[in-house]
């Protein structure tokens, strides 16, 4: 029996190389599967798994040798202790291996399973899995069956949910997950390949794929590495920055501190299409909105080799660079949007020469000659050209060609082809030359072979190494399982750019998080604002990425909001909805991304208040200003509220309930009955004056109908604004005489008194009447939203630390 120290736990090996204990040291408890065996390493041969049957161990070279006497070969593991971790490194294989499995490694914690991070906690006592270099994998090899024990899904808290068949919390499949629940607790595993030799197995979205080789290294199995320890759950961080300082895994820092730690690491930021003509506007708003980093969501004009779009950066790189300078003189930094490997049809790796290293799905051979002109083509194997991918697009040569159909039986033909698409020419090919089926997307791109992805890489961190850029998101990162060689495809891609770029480079990624990269990224910003109201866009999805965050310790972002102009679906984005956001992302200690064309920024006539709103904000949440019952209370999804500056360091917290939307509609009314509308709201918080927002609501497009004289009425008293509002104008009232006009933006065209002070909301409930005079054929109709707000509450900046995550 062998015994070895990693942080606060011990492993047990027994002579048959297998895990028989896992122990806390510190209370005693064991944390062991005793239903499962559990090899240190298993071997994979043709798609069978062995395990080891003899395991010998020497003390003084600390080898541990395992044999497997099926597939007859022999692998030799350095086992090290490390004070707060142990670690296991594969030196050397004897006999002929596909892939190695490290575990999985079955145990009885429950509780908390961080899939990318690897680390599983039952709130107390962690034990964690962590991959030491890019060619170990954290997770399973996709060909394989999953063992019988392995959960289905996470359920919504994160705890196995062994019941269910449906994905429910969980982010990602389990081949590509480090930790996943079972029956009776979690497991952790990764994996390492051969990769020097050519394979034939699933990748991405196709069943079976002819991968090819790769060279050098980190083709070889020998090498593969893993740390394992255990330890209290809120020591779990520092002894992942012990792994990697001592193991010389990446380290970045943000602002001088480690990025899973860094205050800075979940700043917020805003998203706009600047350009070299508008950098300084963007720069201004930035500051507006007390943020320190501004993005660009689309700079490029191909993708592949990245080229920035000549209408906004007419000087290239020299133009995005000068554009950082601008911004770095005012304390604002710089970042681009980009997806990875997607390869654009207007990329001169794609047109007029197509590259030699554009990813094929499969390919087969010409039967016979082909003519220039030729409309069908007579191909070796039809199967690569049936799969199931966006376009029917394939490389002959130096042509692309696209074709409707193969034939069904042989002789296996291409049907219907077009020749020497997208710029490229057309020409004869000898009968046996290549042709080979294009791996493709719905966005409509094509992608790169690994060692044409490599130079992406290099591009990227070029890019961001002359121009100053310090924020990116590697979106698309699915692509790079194109490759062919799932994870270790995704490491060496993302390894690259940080290689090059060097530490202090805020980075997020698509949903793809290999263990190893869990080290790289500095945090995810999931959830999109497209076709849907702030209040609902991924919501849910929104909510449930904190728990991902929470349990991966990984610093969280709400994602992206977007603020709107006017258009025929939406209204322009109004200062409630900020506000809405603003709360969640203080009650979740979350960062979030504020999306705005430049266009917008100068339209809307509210942007310098709503600005203003995401500085007090965010400079009451990361000063840690909020409590943990305020913050709980923030969380709430239906909840508003209103945060005022009370002095440096100081706010007030206002919690506030908008009513839903009352509506009076003119076609409503019976035959003779003047404009008017009778509605209900109740006020939970003390008497206070009516505040409300009315807002004319168009009818069939008609621009010349109108309201006059819109008047309120409740608790004795008559409220009437002696004034007419055109459809999409807005009537504010915040309890005063004075009422504010707005266009649709939120431009403001006038103020107008009432004939009185605005009446009083008694606490409760109680009848508010509306009446107006419509005009027009046909007649607009009216939306108000009255609100309320409660007594505020103190917040008050604290001094250390910025708020923990929420778990």
């Amino acid at each position: 029996m062998l015994n070895i120290s990693a942080g606060n736990s011990s492993i047990l090996l027994d002579r048959q190389g297998r895990v028989t204990g896992l122990a806390d040291t510190a209370s005693g408890n064991r944390y062991e599967s005793a239903k499962h065996t559990m090899p240190l390493l298993r071997v994979v041969v043709d798609g069978r798994i062995e395990m080891p049957e003899q395991a010998d161990y020497e003390a003084a070279s600390g080898i541990i040798t395992l044999k497997f006497p099926e597939c007859r070969a022999t692998v030799a593991i350095l086992a090290e202790e490390k004070g707060l971790y142990a670690t296991f490194e594969v030196q050397s294989i004897d006999g002929d291996v596909d892939a190695v499995i490290w575990g999985p490694y079955v145990t009885t914690v429950a509780g908390s399973i961080g899939e990318s991070v690897g680390v599983v906690h039952n709130g107390s006592f962690a034990l964690g899995l962590q991959a030491l270099n890019i060619k170990t994998v954290g997770g399973w090899p996709l060909e394989l069956d999953r063992m019988e024990y392995v959960q289905q899904t996470y359920s919504n808290s994160g705890m196995p949910d062994p019941d269910s068949t449906q994905p429910s919390d969980n982010k990602f499949e389990y081949d590509v997950c480090a930790a996943w629940p079972t029956s009776e607790g979690s497991m952790l595993q990764a994996y390492a390949r051969n990769r020097a030799d050519a394979a034939r197995r699933p990748a991405w979205n196709l069943p079976d794929v002819d991968i090819a080789p790769i060279a050098g290294g980190d083709a070889r199995i020998a090498g593969t590495k893993i740390a394992l320890f255990g330890c209290a759950v809120d020591q779990v961080l520092q002894t992942i920055e012990a792994i990697e300082i001592g193991e010389g895994l990446p380290h970045p820092m943000i602002e001088g501190e480690w990025g899973k730690t860094s205050p800075a690491a979940n700043q917020s930021y805003v998203i706009t299409d600047f350009s070299e003509a508008t950098m300084a506007d963007a720069v201004r708003y930035t500051k507006m909105a007390g943020l320190n980093y501004v993005y660009h969501p689309d700079p490029f004009s191909q993708w592949g080799h990245f080229t920035l779009k000549p209408s906004s950066f007419p000087n290239g790189d020299a133009g995005l660079k000068a554009c950082a300078v601008l911004a770095e003189r005012e304390g604002v930094k710089v970042g681009v949007h980009t997806l990875s490997n997607f390869t654009t049809l207007n990329d001169p790796y794609v047109t007029p020469v197509p590259d030699e290293r554009l990813q094929f799905s499969g390919s087969a051979r010409a039967v016979g000659s082909v003519g220039a002109e030729d409309r069908e083509i007579e191909v070796s194997d039809p199967q690569p050209f049936g799969a199931g991918l966006f376009r029917r697009s394939a490389k002959i040569g130096s042509e692309l060609i696209e074709y409707d159909a193969v034939t069904e039986s042989a002789p296996w033909k291409l049907l219907d082809v077009r020749r020497g698409v997208n710029g490229t020419a057309a020409a004869k090919h000898e009968a046996g030359a290549e042709i080979g089926r294009l791996w493709d997307h719905p966005y409509d791109v094509f992608f790169p072979n690994i060692d044409l992805q490599d130079e992406y890489s290099r591009r990227i961190a070029e890019l961001f190494r002359t121009t100053g850029l310090k924020q990116i998101s590697f979106d698309g990162l699915e692509g790079l399982y194109a490759t062919g060689h799932d994870g270790y495809g995704v490491n060496r891609f993302v390894k690259m750019c940080y290689d090059g770029w060097g530490d202090d480079v805020i980075n997020d990624a698509s949903i793809v998080v290999p263990n190893y990269l869990w080290h790289i990224f500095t945090r995810f910003n999931w959830g999109e604002p497209w076709g849907a109201a702030t209040r609902e866009g991924q919501l849910e999805w929104r909510l449930s990425n904190q728990r991902y965050f929470a349990r991966n310790f990984i610093p969280p972002m709400l994602g992206w909001f977007l603020v709107r102009s006017a258009s025929e679906r939406f209204e322009a984005t109004a200062p409630d909805e900020i506000e809405w956001v603003l709360s969640k992302a203080a009650g979740f200690g979350a960062g979030f991304a504020l999306v705005a064309d430049t266009a917008v920024l100068r339209r809307n006539g509210n942007i310098e208040p709503l600005l203003a709103s995401v500085r007090e904000w965010e400079k009451a949440r990361r000063a840690g200003a909020f409590t943990p019952e305020q913050r709980k209370r923030l969380r709430e999804p239906k909840g508003d509220w209103h945060l005022e500056p009370a002095g440096e360091g100081r706010w007030k917290l206002y919690p506030v309930h908008i009513s839903k939307p009352l509506v009076c509609h003119p076609a409503e009314l019976q035959p003779g009955q003047p404009g008017g509308a009778d509605w209900v709201y109740f006020n939970s918080y003390a008497e206070q004056p009516l505040k409300f927002t009315l807002r004319v609501v168009p009818s069939y497009g008609n621009e010349d109908a109108s309201v006059k004289r819109p008047t309120l009425y409740t608790n004795g008293v008559y409220m009437t604004f002696d004034t007419e509002l055109k459809p999409n104008q807005y009537l504010v009232c915040e309890g005063g005489r004075t009422g504010s006009i707005y266009d649709q933006n939120w431009n403001l065209l006038q103020t107008v008194q009432a004939s009185a002070d605005a009446p009083i909301l008694r606490s409760g409930g109680q009848p508010v009447s509306f009446s107006c005079k419509f005009e027009g054929d046909p007649k607009p109709s009216v939306s108000m939203k009255i609100s309320a707000w409660g007594e505020p509450e103190t917040v008050e900046a604290m001094t250390g630390n910025l708020e923990d995550s929420v778990l």
